[in-house]
């Protein structure tokens, strides 16, 4: 599409001055219709070379996959085939729910020369999403008329949870060091599948020695024991309406999400199985995968998984639960917890606990702990206070209620729940549980 440019303009406003000169001055009026046929026939002249400009080629390089929340660089790569070089305008599409700074970019093209922009995007929302074409505004030889084209091509790129903090604070703490929030649940030769028989050490439980060998070696010997390998976690995430409330960047189905990947990841290294069944609008189901390379799979999974607006059934999931697993294992359900919603989630946790051990981590919203212990000013404050306390106390009564009929529970903020959903998951291998 060609437009006008601005100099067009101020040449079109002249001419039109030069009319009413033209119209009070007859004799003038030749004078101004030379002119205009003049400028009407430049003007031609320049339209017409800008029409025959080839256009540049313009080439996006990003990652097929970029991390959630993170800021990436994007790259535009620009080469022009007219000898003379050309004066261009970029602005590029970048995808819908992603932070950037919006603007035009003046560049100077060189003949048979790379020239690169380079801009930078933080994708705030996961899934799959996609750059439309480049915008591209190229200005005529006498800058009387702009072209206005849509070059390169639209590309699709998926956007992953952040899962580089996730790997890291695994691997650097070995899942058992205090320092990042994660405990210490057992010593070496504590676990609960025996491993070989050794010379007792001071600290070994009383249960570890081997008092046949003991006598017959005419020494204190110990059994060495190591973490039972190949169990099973199966985790249940709620997507429903509830899950899209937000905290901060994050959302709470994104903190979820999060508490599933770490978990998954921790899993797989320790040898056990993970599956995953996705409930409340956007069902999924992921039977139990091994090996480290599993999480992969855990990954693609569920990275474009999004809350939805409708209301979970808890008790629907566990039957659908049921039917495909019926190997006892570790069932974590990924919640945000209302009073409401006791009715259905004991129903499933008593369908679910015949079979499996069920953990119910729940999310807490941090404002409501930071509601219920502002200083009281005025009667406003008093009003937020009391109606937080009174939603806590609720909520409190359905943990209380749900972890005397014996269901492990975990109240959390969403940004405890990864690490502590962790914790919950070594206490119970450290137990033997399962």
């Amino acid at each position: 599409m060609i437009l006008p440019a601005r100099r067009l303009l101020i040449v079109a406003a002249l001419w039109f001055t030069g009319s009413i000169a033209a119209a009070i001055i007859p004799s003038w009026l030749s004078i101004w219709l030379i002119i205009g046929g003049v400028a009407l026939l430049l003007l031609t002249v320049d339209a017409a070379r800008l029409y025959r400009q080839p256009l540049p080629e313009v080439q996006r390089e990003v990652a097929s996959s970029l991390p959630q929340t993170v800021w990436c660089d994007v790259k535009l790569n620009i080469t022009t085939s007219v000898e003379q070089g050309q004066k261009i305008q970029l602005k590029d599409s970048p995808p819908e729910k992603c932070e950037y700074r919006d603007q035009t970019i003046n560049v100077t093209l060189i003949a048979h020369k790379l020239s690169q922009i380079v801009y930078r995007i933080k994708p705030l929302m996961r899934g799959d999403l996609s750059f439309g074409q480049v915008h591209l505004r190229l200005s005529s030889p006498w800058q009387l008329w702009q072209r206005q084209e849509l070059v390169g091509k639209a590309q699709k790129i998926s956007i992953f949870p952040n899962f580089a903090p996730i790997t890291q604070m695994a691997l650097q703490t070995t899942i058992t060091q205090a320092g990042m929030g994660f405990h210490k649940y057992r010593k070496r030769g504590q676990g609960m599948e025996f491993e070989q028989l050794r010379e007792y050490r001071s600290g070994d439980a009383m249960r570890q020695i081997d008092w046949k060998a003991t006598t017959r070696m005419r020494k204190m010997i110990s059994r060495e024991y190591q973490d039972e390998r190949n169990q099973r976690i199966l985790i249940m995430l709620d997507c429903g309406r509830r899950m899209g409330a937000s905290e901060g960047e994050l959302t709470h189905f994104d903190h979820a999400l999060d508490a599933v990947l770490l978990l998954s990841y921790v899993g797989l290294r320790y040898d056990d199985s993970v599956g995953l069944l996705a409930f409340g609008g956007s069902d999924r189901y992921l039977p139990p995968v091994r090996s480290v390379n599993g999480i992969n799979r855990v990954l693609h999974e569920v990275y474009d998984l999004q809350p939805s607006l409708h209301s979970s059934d808890f008790e629907v999931a566990a039957q659908s639960l049921i039917a495909r697993e019926r190997k006892r294992s570790l069932v974590v359900l990924f919640t945000n917890l209302r009073d409401e919603d006791e009715q259905s989630l004991q129903s499933a946790v008593k369908l679910l606990s015949k079979r499996h051990l069920v953990l119910v981590a729940s999310l807490r919203e941090a404002e409501l702990d930071k509601a219920s212990s502002i200083a009281i000013t005025n009667q406003q404050d008093a009003a937020l206070r009391a109606a937080s306390a009174n939603y806590q106390a609720k909520r409190q009564a359905v943990l209380t209620r749900l972890r005397s009929a014996g269901i492990l529970c975990l109240d959390v903020q969403p940004q405890q729940l990864a690490v502590e959903s962790v914790n919950r998951y070594l206490a119970i291998k450290a137990a033997g549980k399962l």
